[in-house]
């Protein structure tokens, strides 16, 4: 059986996200274990505060459920740029960095050392065109935004917390619904 060059480079390609795909549940499952014991696998601590920060700002604690920061979204955002492409890996340093810059350039200090208004004003400049970005802080905010909302509702909090999802068990009625043949 003569295998085509392609299948051979699909194949090949396969094992190699498996093998990522099986480290990365490890650390995920790590992660959501015992999260003290994570290690940065691409970030610098000084990079991840910041990237802890700005999921924080966009999804926060409220009365509902804990916010980015307590569901370790920074760590999950770690996890997968360390397992992604050199390229992605260079977008998010160069993100980071750009962040940085723009609030030495508007305020005269690091974004952490803004304060709680600066830091608002800045998110809000990188979200103005979200749905179009032009300029790189726009871009490095919508790939912010998206891993945050895939972090955020991929851990324990966002699932059980702010979804309030019950797991398979059987429901009398569906809150929420509004359908009456879904009532009890």
């Amino acid at each position: 059986m003569e295998l085509e060059r392609r299948t051979i480079l699909k194949l090949i390609a396969a094992g190699v996200v498996a093998e990522r795909l099986e480290g990365a549940h490890q650390h995920l499952v790590t992660i959501a274990q015992a999260p003290a014991a994570y290690k940065l696998q691409f970030f610098t601590p000084a990079q991840n505060e910041l990237l802890d920060r700005l999921s924080d700002m966009i999804i926060p604690t409220d009365d509902h459920s804990p916010g980015a920061h307590e569901a370790k979204v920074s760590y999950f955002i770690d996890l997968m740029v360390a397992n992604s492409t050199k390229d992605v890996q260079e977008q998010w340093s160069a993100g980071l960095q750009a962040v940085g810059a723009e609030a030495q350039r508007r305020f005269g200090k690091p974004f952490l050392k803004c304060s709680e208004q600066q830091q608002d004003q800045m998110l809000a400049t990188m979200a103005a065109n979200e749905g179009q970005p032009a300029a790189d802080l726009e871009r490095f905010f919508a790939r912010l935004k998206l891993m945050t909302i895939e972090g955020y509702y991929s851990s324990a909090i966002g699932i059980h917390k702010d979804l309030q999802y019950k797991g398979n068990t059987a429901l009398a009625e569906f809150p929420g619904c509004t359908h009456p043949e879904h009532q009890a």
